[in-house]
């Protein structure tokens, strides 16, 4: 995932450089979800019929393709939102068929387990993603840090082949490669596709704008030089707390049942959301802590949420069951962000500090919503 934030850490110095406007940044940072979303589709189903490892080695090759593209021949709109593009696609073909790839291999507690880790390794990679972007871009410009991003995937890819053994699937039937059917028609599989919805329109819009509320923060105290870190670095380490309360909210389910950490996870990160956007004019370090706090609720439920689906999901259809709600998840979360901003432009615009505890607010509602799946999961058919 080295080369997933890449463009929209480096948008400040990209966007003069290639002539953008708002709406044009806005479009290129959003078409990473849109292509994975047009590649996993295919890319994820693809793995209940080959060996997962062929998918996923290709994929990398063209999520490298996409960063190499941007450091040797990227120069305006077009050529920019190709390379995205590719980088979106790239993704869709390493992310689910990485997860199908593992959890094959994996059975018992050790595949929960798995699943919940590896669920948790896309924070870390897009918050190292930004952190190397970055740094690579300060030290040696946009078009090298775009190189060496490109070498992530290619690492993925050797690794995937070289240290998996071949495995292809044979299923007693074989699937249509579109047909999602049997993942709805599986009863179980049903609350955590709710329940994911719920969760991934709180997290995406959070992280689409956390960064913007702590800058609006720091304007309210006088400006950067006003706090000792900077807010992107900040947020980023904020942003690793995801993947370390997904893990731990797994493990948590393995003691406690999943049906109760997906009852309080959302119960709690809805009242954070509620509360946040109000904080703006807090102390700092306060405010830093409870953001903090608020990204640990956010993903505590996440793990267990995987973990589940995987586990509840049919062996011939593992494939086309975790796309499916992978899907469900990105979907929401490509959304999101943008009912955000609606709602922040209709309470006021950026600059008003009640527009951003409304945002958030609204955010707390729909996470909220992730109680309902909660709930059936723990009657006892569904225990």
């Amino acid at each position: 995932m080295t080369a997933f934030s890449a463009f929209v850490t480096l948008l400040p110095v990209l966007a003069p450089e290639f002539g953008l406007n708002n709406s044009q940044a806005g479009m290129i940072g959003g078409i990473v979800l849109g292509g994975y979303m047009a590649g996993v589709p295919i890319l994820g189903p693809l793995t209940d019929r080959i060996d997962a490892r062929r998918v996923y080695a290709v994929a990398a090759i063209v999520a490298a393709s996409g960063a190499l593209g941007f450091s040797m021949v990227a120069s305006g709109f077009w050529s920019a939102f190709l390379c995205q593009a590719l980088i979106g696609i790239g993704l869709a073909g390493t992310y689910i068929p990485g997860m199908k790839a593992l959890t094959d291999r994996l059975e018992g507690p050790l595949q929960s387990r798995g699943a919940a880790i590896y669920g948790a390794t896309f924070g870390v990679g897009a918050s190292a993603s930004l952190v190397l972007a970055g740094a690579m871009a300060e030290a040696f410009g946009w078009r090298i840090a775009f190189l060496v991003a490109s070498a992530g995937p290619l690492l993925a890819a050797a690794i995937i082949v070289l240290a998996l053994e071949p495995r292809v699937p044979r299923p007693l039937a074989r699937p249509a490669l579109l047909d999602f059917r049997p993942a709805f028609r599986n009863r179980a599989v049903r609350p955590y596709l709710f329940a994911t919805a719920a969760h991934s329109w709180e997290l995406h819009a959070t992280r689409a704008w956390l960064v913007a509320f702590l800058t609006f923060a720091v304007g309210l105290r006088g400006g950067a030089e006003s706090v000792p870190v900077s807010v992107a670095l900040t947020t980023a380490v904020i942003f690793l707390l995801g993947p370390l309360a997904s893990v731990s909210g797994n493990e948590l389910a393995l003691r406690l049942g999943r049906a109760r950490v997906m009852t309080f996870g959302p119960t709690l990160s809805a009242l954070a959301s509620c509360i946040i956007g109000f904080l703006a004019g807090s102390p700092w370090i306060g405010l830093l802590v409870f953001a903090a706090v608020h990204m640990y609720f956010i993903g505590i439920d996440a793990g267990t949420m995987t973990a589940g689906v995987v586990n509840a999901a049919d062996p011939a259809h593992r494939g086309a069951t975790l796309t499916l709600y992978s899907l469900v998840g990105f979907g929401t979360g490509f959304i999101s962000p943008t009912v955000f901003g609606v709602v922040l432009d209709l309470a006021g615009g950026r600059g008003e500090p009640v527009a951003w505890g409304l945002a958030f607010a609204s955010l707390g509602l729909v996470a909220l919503l992730g109680v309902i799946p909660a709930r059936r999961l723990a009657r006892p058919k569904q225990a």
